[in-house]
């Protein structure tokens, strides 16, 4: 009976230990994301619902490598959906990659769209999820986001080449536009 004092006392505080590691493994994983995301939005105050351009290429940041890639010029738009239906347009480049993604507010991704299936200018429309506004009814489906949630982050990434220097590029990039439509 006494040797299995000490067996049970292990066995509990190995069971309580496991509990604990597993809370905080899991608790982690869900936090971490929501924490990324309004770190990010804590940067972008005051400009909700506005693109937001990634620092260009120049003599005095030549030296610092912007990640996560140095060929891509970047440009964000942190968006609230409570009181806007936002439509989002520009144009696309013809012979670099492109590309258009939108994550909700955990910084899952729901939306990817590229140079491949977009040609020469986009035009998109995001809303929350379920929405029935009145500005969407005769918008085609296929330009229609619907956004899980009613915060997130829509990513445009431009690739730099020889038939698109950086000058003409960001060019491109200031071109996009965001128009709050109201519900």
């Amino acid at each position: 009976m006494a040797a299995t004092k000490p067996i049970l006392k292990r066995g509990i505080f190995a069971l309580i230990l496991v509990v604990i590691a597993v809370s905080f493994y899991y608790l982690t994983i869900w936090i971490t994301p929501y924490y990324v995301q309004k770190k990010f939005a804590e940067k972008s105050l005051g400009a909700i619902n506005t693109p937001r351009f990634g620092d260009q290429p120049n003599a005095e940041n030549s030296r610092v490598i912007p990640l996560p890639n140095p060929d891509f010029l970047y440009s964000t738009i942190s968006y609230d959906l409570e009181d806007d239906v936002l439509k989002i347009s520009g144009i696309v480049p013809d012979s670099t990659y492109w590309s258009i993604s939108a994550y909700q507010e955990n910084t899952t991704n729901y939306f990817v769209e590229n140079e491949e299936k977009v040609k020469s200018r986009f035009e998109y429309y995001l809303v929350p999820e379920g929405s029935t506004a009145e500005v969407l009814k005769n918008i085609p489906k296929e330009k229609i986001i619907y956004s899980p949630t009613n915060k997130g982050l829509i990513l445009f990434r431009y690739l730099v080449s020889k038939a698109y220097p950086v000058k003409t590029l960001a060019e491109l990039q200031h071109g996009v536009t965001v128009e709050k439509l109201g519900k």
